[in-house]
């Protein structure tokens, strides 16, 4: 646990806001590229925040 705090705060993320249609549609191709999201927390139907590395490990 401590570990994956730590490699985080080393690689550091980023907070991405995104809005617009077919939100789901969105995190599954982000899904399929590879790219690793957390923390998703859908506000409305067209509005969610999540958490994005910004390198690959």
């Amino acid at each position: 646990m401590i570990f994956k705090i730590l490699l985080r705060y080393i690689l550091g993320y980023v907070n991405i806001s995104f809005e617009g249609y077919y939100i789901e549609r969105f995190i599954n191709v982000c899904i399929a590229k590879g790219i690793f999201l957390w923390n998703v927390k859908i506000e409305r139907s067209s509005l969610a925040h999540a958490n994005v590395r910004n390198r690959r490990l």
